[in-house]
């Protein structure tokens, strides 16, 4: 036996050897057996990996490529352009797909319509490779909502209410129900979409027997990544067929890390385009549900005025910002509503309230809105004292004048951070030393921002930066010739 058949044999031996351990599980909802396809290694350099569908009122697509293992699923090695793709329907109208580069193909005539069954046909060479779908009606949602925790608990342990107050790192986590017939046994496809991005990797199926059906509907909390702040979030849910549910099912556990690509043949998830292959073809109509989660805010305070910053994202459309004059934002208080920002080229924005009372501190929470009418619930709280009447900072033990600025803050948008102050009354001027390490001097070591000489204005927006870096800042008041350099503060851009 030479060593690729020993891996051969290997190989098949750990994957039934899985599938006899899957089907007996009691009650995990994993009792569907994992068939192994009964391929020999020594006969093929890559597997071909077709990546078909047609959605409701949609067109028919497929990408086509080849690759060594499952991974190319993710990360394909190159692409097939010499294939012959049709999609067919039970009506037996038949469309012949065109070829649009990257190995993408695309029908034009055909559109997805719920209880219709597809054919989709390729012919690559002398091989020709078919799987077919039919589209369920899509299963609907009954509700979808997002809870937020705020705190030094990762979410873990924390009441998970939106309370908005304590600590200074937002969690969120998600919830959603699915509408399902309990008399039935179904499975469904689900769908995470990011500020308008599919994360293919967290596609993954569920078989409704692993679950409770509670009323006619499947509440799930999302097996995969909770949603960050700033963040739209799109779930979509389709009714599929087994075959779909087998190779989404494996997938994910590959995905997660729970099965190791090692312990695979190259054609495993199975396809239902047939031997050799690895991807799916599916008829699918998709349920949307959409949670906004809101930007993280920063304010700070000036001369009867409050600058509030925060990140913007493209996907909103509107942003309510609730304040008061006391802690305890909620929806009742005073809001100033439909604020809008166009966020071509810009990244974060700032908002200032102004004409409000001077020696007072105010109190801040903001809420989002897209195009479709979604609203996210309330940003956590911040805080802002307005200067004085006579131009001097509130009562905080500091001075007026030859002293540091105060109320430092440091924004991060896309590329970009937000940098605000309290500025210094009887200052020469203001600039800002950065690096991207702790310890920002002012002895030459550190960067300098400066303009018309040494004068900058709050709020400053410093542009051009790496993403996931992380900056710091310190802003510098001149008195005479002497430099009084603030706190340190940072951010780390999107």
């Amino acid at each position: 036996m030479n060593i690729k058949t020993l891996k051969s044999f290997i190989h098949h031996s750990l994957l039934l050897l899985l599938a006899c351990v899957l089907s007996s599980c009691g009650g995990d909802g994993f009792r569907e057996k994992i068939v192994g396809v009964d391929v020999d290694v020594d006969d093929v350099a890559t597997a071909l990996v077709i990546n078909g569908k047609i959605e409701l009122d949609s067109n028919a697509f497929v990408q086509i490529s080849y690759s060594e293992d499952i991974d190319a699923v993710i990360t394909p090695i190159n692409y097939e352009e010499n294939a012959s793709v049709t999609i067919s329907t039970g009506g037996s109208s038949v469309e012949q797909l065109v070829y649009r580069g990257n190995g993408k193909y695309t029908g034009s005539s055909i559109f997805g319509e719920v209880d219709e069954t597809y054919t989709m046909t390729i012919e690559i060479s002398d091989e020709t490779y078919t799987a077919i779908s039919t589209m369920f009606p899509p299963p609907g949602y009954r509700d979808a909502w997002v809870t937020q925790s705020v705190g030094g608990d990762g979410g873990k342990g924390g009441d998970g209410k939106d309370n908005g107050k304590g600590g200074s790192t937002v969690y969120y986590s998600d919830e959603w129900q699915v509408l399902d017939p309990p008399e039935t046994r179904d499975r469904y496809l689900f769908e995470w979409w990011t500020n308008g991005n599919h994360i293919i990797q967290r596609d993954w199926c569920i078989d409704d027997n692993r679950v409770v059906n509670a009323g006619g509907a499947l509440r799930l909390f999302n097996v995969t990544i909770d949603p960050g702040p700033n963040e739209h979030t799109r779930f979509r849910a389709a009714e599929v067929d087994k075959i779909t549910y087998d190779y989404y099912n494996m997938y994910e556990k590959i995905v997660r890390g729970i099965i190791s690509v090692a312990s695979q043949t190259p054609y495993n998830p199975v396809s239902n385009f047939g031997k050799d292959t690895v991807g799916n073809f599916r008829a699918v109509a998709f349920s949307s549900a959409v949670i906004l989660t809101p930007p993280s805010i920063s304010a700070s305070g000036g001369d009867g005025q409050v600058v509030i910053s925060f990140p913007l994202n493209s996907l909103f459309t509107k942003y309510n910002l609730y304040w008061s004059t006391s802690p305890g934002i909620t929806n009742e208080s005073d809001v100033i509503g439909d604020i809008q920002f166009s966020s071509s080229g810009k990244s974060s924005a700032a908002y200032t309230h102004e004409n409000i009372t001077k020696g007072a501190s105010y109190y801040y929470r903001m809420e989002v809105e897209d195009a479709e009418g979604n609203v996210s619930i309330l940003s956590p709280e911040v805080s802002a004292e307005v200067a004085s009447v006579d131009g001097t900072k509130p009562d905080d033990g500091t001075k007026p004048n030859g002293d540091a600025p105060t109320n430092v803050t440091a924004t991060a948008g896309k590329g970009e951070i937000v940098i605000t102050w309290y500025a210094v009354d009887g200052a020469g001027g203001h600039l800002i030393y950065w690096g991207t390490k702790p310890g920002v001097t002012s002895d030459g070591k550190s960067n300098i921002i400066y303009e018309s000489k040494t004068e900058l204005s709050s709020p400053y927006t410093h542009t051009g930066l790496d993403t996931g870096v992380t900056y710091y800042y310190k802003v510098a008041a001149f008195i005479g010739k002497e430099v009084y350099l603030s706190e340190e503060v940072s951010a780390t851009p999107e």
